[in-house]
């Protein structure tokens, strides 16, 4: 379905740039389409005409065109003062922004564009977009939002967004490499898949949230924890091994349970010498 734009919706999600006239929406304006075709093709898919279809989701995507749009054009902006927000420049007698002020504003636009992103994550999950090569770039670890990254890692700052999560994705690679290393590739996709699908079992979850705290425990650096929690995560598999059908059919657990051949007297292939 077609997101229809104004400049009244615009200045309700970026209520900087509002205006008693209509300057910044005017500059703005000609590049909110391009911004919605690179998130239909980078994040949405198929899903871009079906928007109706998840409650809540098509006011997101039009925040985020507007925010993420916003963001891009923010620095190309002559931006002046004005008494309720920003302005470009004209013949009014306004101040100039700041250098610091703009930097500001591209920040806190930034960050929401960044929230945004992930809230239409967190709406598209459990949907049939779960299928889908976007679902798959868009969520390739087990953490795949900034509020998840900051349930299992404690920042300092509580202001942590989806620029956190990015920066430490191949620390979170390395991390389900070693869980993989563990309790079979096999499994650790399945639960992967399960979280797209927002489909977890109540065994799945309790074994998500373990994978989450190893990782969260490697991103910061508490070695003795992540170790105690691999190993929490490897009995856990074992306890429940009729359970997880995909960790019991993996080649990891077939290698772990393999016994040998104990060549016993009373077998009928016994070899004597």
């Amino acid at each position: 379905m077609a997101i229809t734009f104004s400049q009244e919706i615009f200045e309700k999600i970026c209520s900087s740039a509002t205006n008693s006239t209509a300057e910044v929406y005017d500059m703005i304006a000609p590049h909110l389409d391009d911004t919605l075709q690179s998130i239909n093709c980078v994040l949405l898919g198929d899903m871009a005409d079906k928007l109706d279809t998840v409650p809540g989701l098509e006011q997101a995507v039009t925040k985020l065109v507007c925010l993420r749009t916003y963001q891009e054009q923010i620095p190309q902006l002559d931006l002046v003062l004005t008494p309720t927000g920003f302005g470009v420049v004209s013949n009014q007698n306004l101040a100039p922004a700041s250098a610091d002020r703009v930097k500001n504003l591209l920040q806190q636009v930034t960050n929401a564009a960044e929230d945004t992103y992930d809230r239409c994550l967190e709406l598209l999950v459990g949907t049939s977009w779960a299928d889908t090569a976007q679902a798959r770039i868009n969520i390739p670890n087990l953490m795949y939002t900034a509020k998840q990254l900051k349930m299992y890692v404690d920042f300092p700052s509580a202001d942590v967004h989806r620029s956190k999560l990015l920066e430490f994705r191949t620390k979170m690679y390395q991390a389900e490499e070693k869980i993989r290393q563990h309790v079979s590739a096999e499994f650790f996709d399945h639960i992967l898949e399960q979280a797209r699908h927002n489909a977890f079992t109540k065994e799945e979850s309790a074994m998500a949230d373990y994978m989450c705290k190893f990782i969260g425990f490697c991103i910061a650096k508490n070695w003795p924890a992540a170790k105690s929690m691999l190993e929490r995560i490897e009995n856990y598999a074992e306890s429940k091994v009729e359970v997880f059908t995909s960790y019991k059919d993996s080649e990891a657990y077939k290698v772990k349970h393999f016994q040998s051949y104990q060549n016993e007297k009373d077998d009928s292939t016994y070899f004597w010498g």
